[in-house]
């Protein structure tokens, strides 16, 4: 019998071993859709995947790739662009045709100037010194724009198949899943999605081109200095966004600080005063005080008045201090969970959990 990939996450399917990938009761090879235990349960009881893809497959993809002519379609997460436009990515696709595509706008404030947001895009791009053939901003949940990145992938694969790459979590498999529902009038998710890293564990290939080409859907790299990746299953959902992001403005001076939930606090220590406006998931909390007894109080309140974590999450918190010379119109990032924009010049303290990624960047709604 030759190998029969399961259409959820690309595994080899086998019956033999249950705690192994790609276990099935049993393959009926008259189906055209077969799917594993895994992936059936994740799809239908939305049930946590226990077994997970690793960089080490994700390296195995990408250095495949490197050998093919294909279109590459680098998704990255508007929400945490910082996070997911990483070097190691960039560094492996800088000989590629690429078309740079942002998803996750529908989390955006619904007054974002989509253009500007392009231009922000344009220029982080070129701070990098990443060529790409077109940018696309996307939201694969709502739908908005898929018909003109089908366009230009058209466009710009000349007669070669279309490899989806990037970060974990930043929506690979969900914008295919767009794609094909608008595309085939398909109603179902083709492809298994969670919050959880490493969802996809092999490469799947979906015929969709007239001359037999694919898309091609990859497992994620995984940042290991996200969010996502220093805290348990039952605090993801409170830090992935699930609708539109409310911003939360609140007028600082010295000596205040803003918490995000116990995973980090943004203190202003310099003289002048400052408008934080944070963006998290609707579920983060943020809470402002003195800064006093911070990491206390941080400790203390975890799981409880503030989350994430989740009061269920039992991993000990360990926290790093940094400090920040941040121009006005500016963002200070903490991976995977969100950012503050500042209206003007100041020095802040940083406190977030060891390990934890933070950047300032030109803010993304410019000035």
């Amino acid at each position: 019998m030759s190998e029969i990939m399961c259409k959820g996450c690309g595994a080899v399917l086998q019956t033999t071993d249950p705690q192994a990938k790609g276990f099935i009761q049993t393959i009926d090879e008259k189906r055209k859709e077969l799917y594993c235990k895994r992936c059936y349960r994740l799809m239908h009881y939305n049930e946590f995947p226990k077994i997970l893809a690793t960089n080490k497959e994700y390296e195995l993809v990408i250095d495949d790739l490197l050998k093919k002519n294909a279109l590459v379609v680098l998704v990255v997460d508007l929400f945490d662009f910082t996070g997911s436009f990483i070097p190691h990515v960039l560094d492996k696709l800088r000989n590629k045709d690429v078309i740079l595509v942002a998803n996750k706008l529908d989390l955006l404030p619904r007054s974002v100037n989509v253009s500007k947001i392009v231009e922000w895009l344009e220029y982080m791009a070129n701070r990098y010194f990443f060529r790409v053939l077109a940018i696309h901003i996307v939201s694969s949940s709502k739908g908005y724009y898929i018909d003109d990145l089908l366009n230009t992938i058209s466009i710009a694969r000349q007669d070669r198949d279309v490899y989806f790459m990037g970060c974990a979590n930043v929506g690979k498999s969900s914008l295919i899943n767009a794609l094909l529902k608008r595309f085939d009038n398909r109603t179902t998710d083709l492809i298994a999605t969670s919050p959880i890293p490493g969802t996809t564990l092999s490469s799947i290939k979906i015929p969709f081109f007239d001359d037999n080409k694919a898309f091609i859907d990859t497992p994620g790299l995984i940042n290991e200095n996200n969010a996502l990746s220093l805290l348990e299953e039952s605090s993801y959902n409170l830090m992935v966004p699930h609708k539109e992001i409310k911003p939360i403005t609140y007028q600082l001076q010295k000596g205040n600080t803003v918490l995000l939930g116990a995973i980090a606090s943004i203190a202003l220590i310099s003289d002048s005063q400052c408008s934080f406006t944070t963006y998290v998931s609707e579920n983060v909390t943020v809470h402002r005080r003195k800064d006093i007894d911070t990491l206390e109080f941080m400790n203390k309140h975890r799981g409880t008045l503030l989350v994430p974590p989740s009061a269920n999450d039992s991993k000990e918190l360990e926290y790093v201090t940094k400090e920040f010379n941040v121009s006005a119109k500016q963002d200070v990032v903490i991976s995977g969970l969100g950012f503050i924009s500042l209206n003007a010049a100041c020095k802040v303290r940083v406190t977030l959990l060891k390990d934890l990624d933070v950047f300032v960047r030109n803010g993304i709604f410019g000035k």
